[in-house]
């Protein structure tokens, strides 16, 4: 199983800032090179050195000093002082809280978000793009089936998983074209979609069909449907979906029965949220 983006290392600071400095005159390079730091634990349990961070962002040594230090002093990264490690701090979770938060999505979805995965015992999920990737918002996991793997806040690539077919299958053709162009399509599974021929036909079947459906093309043993949650101009804010396994499932059984609910949750989302529009 891979995840991608959140994965180290997320870029070359000095190599992306420089690159930004030239296009664009309000870009400030020591933010973004505070940020290429965080950014740098991506979804490693184990803490990181001055050294490895280094090499992560393409900050030298005495710079990724600096930065972890300010970092560390204001609580998003900690420091053991006997390795001489960092970790990512507690305070890093204030983003994602401030973010739900201000969002009128997760008011809105948690309850029915809820409802499905108690009455389906599935887990059930809402994610929202992120430029090529679908990036979990909301998680409610199945009792019968904890996959650790996935969190608040994983993201996948779109083009391979339900909920970001969904949400690619109802973007206008230009937005989505733009999207495709700047996707690795990479093979995560023996059943990954990665030819772009095929997907965008897959694509145009998701809109005609209402839900898309996923088997084994992120995960093995795993399958999923999801239905997108629309904004007033019927252009995707996120994507509702389920995930099964594929022990207790088929995707013609999941096609019949758990279609109709994701696109039915989905659509209450979408009316909750008409009048409120997504940017």
């Amino acid at each position: 199983m891979r995840e991608t983006s959140t994965q180290a290392p997320v870029f070359a600071a000095e190599t992306q800032q420089q690159e930004d400095e030239r296009t664009d005159p309000l870009f400030v390079n020591s933010l973004g090179k505070g940020l290429a730091v965080l950014q740098a634990f991506g979804s490693d349990w184990d803490a990181l050195g001055l050294r490895e961070i280094a090499q992560r962002t393409g900050l030298n040594t005495s710079a990724a000093q600096r930065f972890t230090h300010t970092l560390t002093q204001l609580g998003y990264l900690k420091k053991d002082e006997k390795t001489r490690r960092y970790r990512l701090g507690p305070r890093m979770l204030n983003f994602a809280y401030s973010y739900l938060r201000a969002n009128p999505l997760y008011d809105v979805a948690i309850p029915i978000v809820i409802s499905v995965r108690d009455e389906w015992q599935e887990t059930v999920n809402v994610s929202v793009m992120d430029d090529t990737d679908a990036v979990v918002a909301i998680r409610m996991p199945s009792q019968r089936r904890i996959n650790s793997n996935t969190a608040i806040g994983r993201r996948m690539p779109a083009f391979c998983v339900s909920t970001g077919r969904a949400m690619l299958a109802w973007l206008p053709p230009e937005e989505r074209t733009a999207i495709l162009d700047r996707t690795d399509f990479v093979k995560l599974t023996s059943h990954t979609i990665t030819d772009r021929a095929a997907l965008e036909a897959e694509l145009d079947r998701i809109r005609q069909d209402g839900f898309a459906g996923v088997e084994e093309e992120a995960d093995l043993g795993e399958l999923a449907v999801a239905a997108p949650i629309l904004d007033g101009d019927r252009k995707p804010i996120a994507a509702l979906g389920i995930t099964t396994s594929t022990a207790y499932w088929t995707m013609a059984q999941a096609r019949e029965k758990l279609s109709p609910i994701v696109q039915q949750a989905a659509t209450a989302i979408s009316r909750s949220l008409q009048g409120w529009h997504g940017f």
